[in-house]
């Protein structure tokens, strides 16, 4: 099978080693040039390009049977000091989708494409509980935006022999991103986010299973994507804080959460989580 990943950082990097090593032939972009020495040790291809470069992107999905969009960007520096570039986080994912839409002409076989989208597209969910995939989001924010913009684009593109499936992932997390390890650097600090809104968190290694699982069993619509944690944002991240010996964060709650979301449909389609309580952060999942 011949899988085209758009994206290859954190997860995407860790689907492409995955899908070579089960013999796949893999093709991966990347707006870095300084990172092709790397991922040509995990890839058959490595394309330097954006997503929303239809010229790029004809180059990486040529011939490709299943696209996996796993993008992630918006990232600058400023003064030193990283902060979200709104326009280029816009382009990161609706560009990509575009990008995409433009190039499809040189897949002609392509039977799937998977985007790992956020369950931040939710928003607040408009108050309602529980959240199920149905339940209008509210996109409060302009991130949340760009999300459902997204995985409306690509939905758009389901025919019938061609599959869509958008999962709305939690908070990713995984070796080298041990949650402690991430919440040093809010540790003691406020932040606007909803500490009452569910955690909401999937190890890396889950989505790449995921996304494996959508292959096989031929998924299309939409699934939430997060593990089995009952607790909110504020009382898990108190007890990690805890362990780790490090300041709670303060939860200022201005950027409004979802509680009470269902992660019942991707389980019900037969999918099970390696790391369904979070006891695994620093394994790797893929191996073992």
């Amino acid at each position: 099978m011949k899988i085209a990943i758009i994206g290859a950082a954190y997860t995407g990097m860790a689907a492409a080693r995955y899908f070579r090593n089960k013999g796949h032939e893999v093709r991966v972009t990347t707006t870095r040039p300084e990172r092709v020495a790397e991922l040509s040790e995990v890839a058959d291809h490595v394309v330097v390009t954006k997503g929303s470069d239809v010229a790029g992107m004809r180059k990486v999905i040529d011939g490709a049977d299943v696209v996996v969009l796993t993008m992630a960007g918006g990232l600058g520096v400023k003064d030193g000091k990283p902060f979200m570039d709104p326009v280029a986080y816009r382009d990161s994912y609706v560009g990509t989708a575009d990008g995409l839409i433009g190039a499809l002409d040189a897949a002609p076989n392509l039977s799937q494409i998977i985007f790992c989208s956020s369950l931040n597209a939710y928003g607040d969910a408009h108050g309602v509980s529980p959240v199920v995939e149905t339940t209008p989001p509210n996109a409060a924010s302009p991130a949340a935006q760009v999300f459902i913009e997204t995985e409306q684009k690509l939905a758009a593109l389901v025919t019938e022999n061609r599959r869509v499936c958008n999962y709305r992932t939690g908070t990713i997390y995984g070796p080298k991103r041990e949650h402690q390890n991430e919440l040093r650097h809010i540790a003691g600090k406020q932040v606007p986010f909803d500490g009452k809104s569910d955690a909401m968190l999937v190890h890396r290694d889950d989505v790449v299973r995921a996304i494996e699982f959508a292959i096989s069993e031929k998924l299309s619509g939409l699934f939430n994507l997060f593990n089995d944690i009952q607790d909110n944002k504020e009382d898990y991240f108190a007890k990690v804080a805890k362990r780790a010996g490090l300041e709670p964060v303060t939860w200022l709650g201005v950027v409004k959460g979802p509680k009470e979301v269902s992660n019942a449909r991707i389980k019900t389609a037969g999918f099970t989580f390696a790391d369904p309580i979070g006891a695994r952060e620093s394994d790797d999942l893929l191996t073992r």
